[in-house]
């Protein structure tokens, strides 16, 4: 199949005037009936994992244009099967309908009008014919748009996204302490199996051990990492179930800069939406925080500026936990959590980051067979073995990067 480009016209029949117009209607938000529909891809293939996300353009009977996002299958049939097992679609759509406006209700109760939303409105989300699907508010139709990846987030960026995360973390913290039984809805979604992602996992550390032998000074690595690469998995598993009788939150789960966008006021950011929360699950913060920092920052931001994003972090968990009468964790004890989720790091570092930086996202059909050689490129560009050579000197300082 040739590869696709966002804004290209695609043809979906299932996403038709009928479908359309039952979704505007589940939302109560439209009495007009649709006259017609035009379908095209959101994103640009490779750059969405296990859903098509389609932007589709609506005109009402009234003359009025609407814009809507629909989020589908995989086109990749093994990504759209693994998708339906792990149940994504029903998560996010519980995310965005459900758990997220629920979360907002309480920041509004404690100060109204005065936080922003996290997240895109859903109007409709479920399965007909087969087929899961979420309809959601179009973002880029108010304003917000998507930051570059191979850039990285720089420092305003990363600010608004970590205290909307901060408020985020705290609300939902305090929605399941009022409904504890959530938590049983967003169970730990590294615990589905999913043969692909550990083999795709496994090709991205091995490729950097084989690229740490062939620098010099970087050898020491080949082992630990070839034997980090068979259990990656199984300690990032471990590592994002939540611990009894610690603080836990409901994680966004995927947060890094392609599930970002942000509203700009003379070019510079000032309002933020999560997008993708497919497999949002309860844990500790750290597991959303060290993740970001290993993917999303720009190399300036990480290497300069992370101690004042944790700062600022903690200031606004702190401040939205005492808006909804809550006492806030030691800041000991919080960064013992980070400290402790090192692993979310390695995993950012190893095996998301290169993506980010790489122009050409590589063929994740391919490497999910034992076809490795479309990623081993990532790390023959200078940026890439920059980072790669830095942030493994650092894990090791840190003792996360130690003979298993």
């Amino acid at each position: 199949m040739a590869q696709q480009t966002a804004n290209d016209i695609a043809s979906v029949p299932w996403i038709d005037k009928t479908f359309i117009l039952k979704a505007l209607r589940n939302s109560g938000d439209e009495k007009s009936n649709v006259t017609d529909v035009t379908v095209r891809y959101a994103v640009a293939s490779g750059e969405n994992y296990t859903s098509t996300i389609y932007r589709v353009e609506v005109t009402l009977d009234d003359g009025r244009q609407r814009s809507l996002m629909v989020k589908g299958p995989s086109l990749g049939e093994e990504l759209a099967t693994f998708a339906k097992m792990a149940g994504i679609f029903w998560r996010e759509g519980g995310m965005l309908a459900d758990a997220i406006p629920k979360m907002e209700a309480l920041l509004d109760a404690a100060a109204p009008n005065k936080l922003h939303r996290f997240a895109a409105r859903c109007l409709h989300y479920g399965c007909e014919n087969n087929v899961e699907f979420l309809v959601m508010e179009d973002l880029a139709h108010s304003g917000f748009k998507m930051a570059d990846r191979k850039r990285g987030l720089g420092l305003r960026h990363s600010l608004l996204a970590l205290r909307s995360l901060a408020r985020f973390h705290a609300a939902s913290h305090a929605l399941l302490r009022q409904q504890p039984e959530l938590a049983d809805g967003y169970d730990n979604m590294w615990r589905k199996p999913n043969h692909n992602m550990t083999e795709f996992i496994q090709g991205l550390v091995q490729s950097a051990a084989d690229v740490c032998r062939t620098w010099i000074g970087f050898e020491k690595f080949v082992d630990i990492l070839e034997k980090l690469k068979l259990k990656i998995r199984d300690l990032c598993i471990e590592i994002n179930d939540p611990k009894p009788d610690s603080f836990n939150v409901i994680t966004h789960g995927d947060f890094w800069v392609n599930n970002m966008m942000f509203r700009y006021e003379n070019g510079d950011p000032v309002e933020f939406r999560m997008v993708d929360l497919q497999i949002s699950h309860v844990a500790s913060p750290a597991v959303d925080l060290q993740y970001f920092l290993s993917t999303s920052v720009s190399d300036d931001v990480y290497f300069n500026h992370r101690d004042l994003l944790l700062r600022e972090y903690l200031f606004s968990l702190e401040e939205t936990l005492q808006l909804l009468g809550i006492k806030a964790p030691p800041r000991e004890a919080f960064l013992a959590a980070m400290d402790e989720h090192g692993i979310m790091a390695m995993f950012g570092a190893l095996c998301i980051k290169p993506i980010a930086l790489t122009p050409s996202t590589p063929d994740l059909e391919a490497s999910n067979t034992g076809d490795h050689s479309g990623i081993a490129f990532m790390y023959q560009t200078p940026r890439i073995k920059r980072w790669l050579q830095t942030t493994l000197q650092e894990f090791s300082r840190k003792g996360w990067l130690k003979e298993q």
